[in-house]
């Protein structure tokens, strides 16, 4: 289900009717949501965003040296962060293109920047890269996993305890960082301006939905009583 063709067979094999996945990961959200689910077999959409500027970062020095991607970069050691984002390429305002179910090849525009507020707004549990431990925490209130589980509780742990000074994150790419006015960040934010304004709207939705998603908890211990 991560790419449009796997997402095509998963319905023909009525992967959501048969009930035998409890999770579903895809990079085409807006077209896995219309083709796997009707009225009768619903979900919920889980996302974790981060500023479009820090990811593209990422990318740019983590391709430079990724020797087992299909997609490494060895070229882009001899590029600036301004000339790489001169090039052309197809990853522009990415999220407003997965959201509003545009392909790489299609340019995107305002009104598919409507289409993915709207999709965000309307269906997607909203997380927060910088908001990691909170995002998760509303992850699990919506999937109703009981943290409190041995297992559930040593995953929660080894992903958001207390670390070693050296341990690390995982899957973390280690480089410099770009500081927001600078040069680079208003070269790959320029090229990138729907996905900053998207992003700004994923913030608000961040802090809206906090109420909505402990009112679930609330209701739930009502429940129990």
């Amino acid at each position: 289900t991560t790419i449009r063709p796997g997402i095509v067979r998963a319905k023909k094999m009525g992967l959501v009717q048969s009930r035998t996945a409890d999770l579903i990961f895809t990079m085409e959200p807006a077209f896995a949501g219309e083709q796997l689910f009707d009225p009768q077999n619903k979900g919920r959409i889980m996302a974790l965003f981060r500023n479009p500027v820090d990811r593209l970062v990422s990318k740019f020095y983590y391709l430079q040296t990724a020797t087992w991607e299909r997609t490494y970069k060895p070229e882009w050691k001899d590029m600036t962060i301004v000339e790489w984002a001169e090039l052309p390429s197809e990853d522009e305002n990415f999220m407003v293109r997965k959201l509003s179910g545009k392909r790489f090849s299609e340019p995107v525009n305002e009104m598919d920047l409507i289409l993915a507020k709207e999709f965000l707004r309307q269906r997607v549990v909203v997380g927060l890269m910088g908001e990691m431990t909170e995002s998760f925490r509303r992850f699990n209130i919506a999937m109703n996993v009981d943290v409190q589980e041995e297992r559930n509780r040593r995953c929660v742990e080894e992903y958001f305890g207390v670390k070693d000074a050296d341990s690390g994150v995982k899957n973390s790419n280690k480089h410099p960082k770009v500081v927001e006015g600078s040069p680079e960040w208003r070269a790959l934010a320029k090229k990138n301006h729907l996905d900053i304004i998207l992003y700004s709207y994923a913030e608000r939705l961040f802090e809206e939905q906090k109420q909505i998603i402990d009112s679930y908890t609330a209701q739930d211990s009502e429940n129990k009583q």
